[in-house]
């Protein structure tokens, strides 16, 4: 596959959204880039300690306007691809991308989690924050997941806020922009709780993994 091309054609679909579009993923954006920043360090160097993986190929499913990519790719030597399924996103992402001076090292791929365009044994590690509760079908994501990891790859996809402190001051900041907040966080977490995921789990036929819930969020690690 020609990166750089889907990179440029993500660009160029966006004129195919109209203004409301455009507008919600600016909001996303803002939001990400002020109130949510002081998280991705943190949940970079996280993935970082608790994968031991920092070299080779990461795909980043659902990034969104790839702040999380933008952190990993700074505190290690891996090359990530940002990969999310909405063309503005990703327009975004390259934007934040170009102003990292990351261009060679953080590559926009548009795509679905439920269809992967990477080939079998291909990505040394996988992550993912906040995206798995919007995806319409896990057990098919997470066999979409477990068939590009190489051998010995992991991944670390879920929620969370970094730690207790930054989900505090977090939740305090946007309660003031929507008061439900908090609630939608917390439905979401419900929905995606650690019951359903070990079920889905079990449709994918997927058995080497661990679940980690503590101050930094819940979060999915499959080995291959």
């Amino acid at each position: 596959m020609n990166t750089h091309d889907n990179a440029q054609n993500s660009e160029n679909e966006t004129t195919r959204y109209d203004r409301m579009d455009i507008e919600q993923a600016r909001a996303f954006d803002e939001t990400a880039s002020k109130i949510f920043a002081p998280i991705y360090p943190v949940i970079a160097r996280q993935i970082l300690d608790r994968t031991k993986v920092s070299r080779g190929v990461a795909l980043d499913a659902g990034c969104g306007p790839a702040h999380l990519s933008l952190a990993l790719a700074q505190e290690s030597e891996l090359k990530l691809f940002a990969f999310d399924a909405s063309p503005m996103m990703l327009a975004i992402a390259y934007e934040h991308i170009t102003d990292a001076g990351l261009v060679k090292r953080v590559v926009p791929v548009l795509g679905d989690v439920h269809d992967i365009p990477f080939e079998d044994n291909s990505i040394d590690l996988i992550v993912s924050r906040g995206s798995w509760f919007f995806w319409d079908n896990l057990d098919l994501a997470f066999k979409e997941m477990y068939r590009v990891l190489s051998p010995g790859g992991m991944t670390f996809i879920g929620g969370g806020f970094g730690n207790a402190q930054l989900k505090k001051e977090i939740h305090a900041t946007m309660a003031e922009m929507d008061p439900e907040f908090s609630k939608g966080v917390s439905n979401r977490m419900m929905t995606n709780n650690p019951d359903r995921i070990k079920k889905e789990l079990e449709k994918a036929e997927i058995q080497t993994y661990d679940l980690i819930q503590d101050d930094s969020g819940f979060w999915l690690i499959i080995r291959k």
